[in-house]
């Protein structure tokens, strides 16, 4: 993780007037520099594994927290029901597979342009985008 994204993602979380915890940054942290799109399950069994000690209604509580000051989303698998969470640092995308529920990241997409079209289209004034883009990941397409 750079130290930069993570100061940039808690001074955000501490303008929400949110209550920042020595728990919550360990938290955030762990977003920042995840790229695996953890559950929280996964986030409390790494973050205990870690030795940090930070029970899971800490980890959820904290989600909720992040969700709601924008710096992370929440990515339901439609197949298993569970909850993915992703620090949205910067705009990208989501592409997921749907045999085995993998997710990685796109960046290489223009956010502008779709907001305006949608702007243009229904009237509304937006201020943010969650992209999903579904199909079957490089070892799914094997299995085919």
């Amino acid at each position: 993780m750079t130290n930069s994204h993570f100061e940039k993602a808690l001074n955000a979380f501490k303008k929400t007037g949110a209550t920042v915890t020595p728990q919550r940054e360990i938290i955030l942290a762990y977003l920042v520099d995840s790229h695996c799109h953890p559950t929280a399950k996964k986030i409390y069994s790494d973050l205990n594994e870690g030795h940090q000690h930070i029970s899971l209604a800490t980890v959820y509580n904290t989600l909720e927290a992040l969700i709601k000051a924008k710096l992370v989303i929440d990515i339901e698998d439609s197949k298993t029901a569970e909850h993915h969470f992703d620090y949205f640092g910067s705009p990208h995308y989501h592409i997921i597979c749907d045999r085995c529920g993998s997710i990685v990241d796109g960046e290489d997409f223009d956010f502008s342009s779709l907001l305006k079209g949608a702007e243009k289209e229904s009237g509304y004034l937006l201020k943010s985008a969650h992209v999903e883009v579904h199909g079957l990941c490089p070892n799914c397409q094997k299995k085919v």
